[in-house]
């Protein structure tokens, strides 16, 4: 059971994305950061508890971007 939570982590993940792209302009701000946060937490405690290997590092790894990009991203648009 454990080794297919990396597969289930990612498909959380985009699942997430894809429902927040699909409610854009029809719930408010505060609601989609919500959605968000609970994709993105589910997904990574999804992660955290999958088996070791490749997969799970991988997400970690992809996270790790998103977060550093995200950064990156509002400290360019600020300054």
């Amino acid at each position: 059971m454990r080794k297919y939570l990396g597969v289930v982590s990612i498909i959380i993940f985009i699942s997430t994305v894809l429902i927040l792209y699909s409610l854009i302009g029809k719930v408010s701000g505060q609601a989609g950061t919500n959605i968000l946060l609970i994709g993105v937490g589910v997904s990574v405690m999804t992660a955290f508890f999958s088996k070791k290997g490749p997969l799970k590092w991988a997400i970690f790894g992809g996270y790790g971007l998103l977060i550093l990009g995200s950064i990156f991203y509002v400290v360019g648009v600020f300054y």
